[in-house]
């Protein structure tokens, strides 16, 4: 199951989300006994639980619905979200998690992608060593290549069951520290620019293409 993303963050990444998505080379793999038919989605298996607002998702950390901006949430550190959803997932579907052959967590605002973070939340929720962990940064659809990386694994056959994820606190993640950087980038015009917080980008689309604030919501309605 290919799970949704969460909400949008506010500066333009990928959101608080709790997007997990649990990919089978057969369709999607339910509790013990079911039959595997092919879901919604085909080969990558139907759509999974949501982590943020959607009815039915996974409960958060603090027993709660995973919404931006509850009280506590906003606290909750990245590994925290993300373990809460993996557990929830594995619990849903009934699977253990040493039947998966790898789990991709995408991931922008912590130090190293979020490699420490993503193999925390792994051992938090229940992963035994033999199964690998490792994320991915591509600003901004980290969660999506999580997705298609564990896509391609099972089709080339590398593995039969993956874990594609995406994760991020906007609220605790620290953007204004880009890491070490030449003191060249500002010779090359398209190298500064690497430096404009994402907010002031999708503020520049919107205005570009004429995304009100009214149209985006009335988008963001139709889909709850």
């Amino acid at each position: 199951m290919a799970g949704d993303k969460g909400p949008v963050g506010p500066a333009g990444h990928d959101g608080e989300q709790g997007p997990v998505g649990l990919l089978g080379a057969s369709g999607p793999t339910g509790p013990p006994g079911d039959d595997g038919d092919k879901g919604e989605q085909g080969e990558s298996g139907q759509k999974g639980s949501k982590g943020d607002k959607g009815e039915g998702g996974p409960q958060g950390p603090t027993g709660t619905q995973g919404v931006i901006g509850q009280p506590g949430l906003s606290d909750t550190t990245p590994d925290e979200l993300l373990s809460a959803v993996m557990r929830a997932v594995l619990a849903d579907v009934g699977l253990p998690p040493d039947r998966l052959g790898d789990v991709c967590v995408g991931n922008v605002l912590q130090p190293g992608a979020g490699a420490v973070m993503a193999r925390v939340a792994h051992f938090l929720s229940g992963f035994p060593d033999t199964v690998p962990c490792y994320t991915v940064n591509r600003q901004c659809s980290s969660g999506l290549q999580a997705v298609f990386n564990i896509a391609g694994a099972i089709r080339s056959g590398s593995i039969d069951l993956g874990l594609a994820c995406g994760v991020e606190s906007m609220s605790l993640g620290e953007m204004g520290n880009p890491g070490d950087l030449s003191s060249r980038l500002t010779e090359v015009d398209r190298a500064r620019d690497c430096m404009i917080p994402m907010g002031i980008t999708s503020e520049n689309i919107a205005e570009r293409f004429g995304v009100s604030r009214e149209k985006q919501d009335a988008v963001s309605s139709q889909q709850k």
